[in-house]
């Protein structure tokens, strides 16, 4: 069994903040560990800093609680963004979007949704025994 939390928001950066509340909320009542929430809200916020979704359009949150970790979906995304991810990783640059993303998370996916793009994070939580009941 799962629970699915959708939000969408207008893609001003005042905004980014509601998205935070929303993934930090949801950690509490899960008792999800700080450095897992941490995880959440760096993935959530290297995509919204990167400016990842679609110039004109709202951005869509969606968290699906699964027993043992959570799926983060941000969309609609950007092709620039697709095209980050998939750039080889070269040390001169830094650390690039989608190393930071493979690192904080355990899978990262693209989906297309009505011919736009999605990123799919999930993030387990083997700590974690039936999240959805609590």
């Amino acid at each position: 069994m799962s629970d699915r939390i959708s939000v969408t928001f207008p893609q001003d950066e005042s905004y980014h903040g509601v998205a935070r509340l929303v993934v930090g909320g949801l950690a509490a009542r899960l008792s999800f560990s700080f450095e897992y929430l941490e995880d959440l809200q760096l993935a959530l916020d290297s995509l919204l800093a990167n400016g990842a979704y679609q110039a004109g359009s709202d951005v869509t949150l969606e968290l699906v609680v699964e027993e043992d970790g959570v799926e983060m979906c941000v969309g609609p995304v950007t092709p620039a963004l697709l095209r980050d991810l998939e750039r080889p990783v070269d040390e001169s640059e830094g650390v690039g979007l989608g190393r930071l993303l493979g690192t904080l998370a355990e899978s990262v996916e693209i989906e297309s949704r009505d011919g736009t793009e999605w990123l799919r994070l999930a993030k387990r939580n083997p700590a974690r025994g039936v999240a959805a009941s609590t």
